[in-house]
């Protein structure tokens, strides 16, 4: 016959199971956040990119359109509501960074 776990026992494994979530999507908007401070106008591409490489739950998309280079950042685990969008220019330097 099989036991029953007490109610409390439950909700602690629910209530810790939050508070892990929320530390996930903190640390990934973070990192998102804080990457994107770093992104100055003069900034190398290459910079860029080796900097962003280093991030554990980033995710990131170039996109060249005619003269406009940029350069997406996001984080799955946000579900890409937190956004930093680079603008580079014709020397592959960045513009500007903006978080969103």
């Amino acid at each position: 016959m099989r036991k029953k776990l007490p109610i409390a026992i439950l909700v602690f494994a629910i209530i810790g199971s939050i508070i892990v979530a929320s530390f996930s999507l903190i640390s990934a908007r973070d990192e998102v956040f804080y990457l994107c401070g770093n992104f100055v106008k003069g900034v190398a591409r290459d910079s860029v990119t080796r900097q962003l490489d280093t991030g554990l739950f980033l995710r990131y998309e170039q996109i060249e359109d005619g003269q406009d280079k940029k350069i997406h950042v996001n984080s799955s685990l946000t579900l890409d509501v937190f956004t930093c969008t680079i603008t580079l220019d014709g020397n592959d330097e960045v513009i500007e960074a903006v978080f969103e």
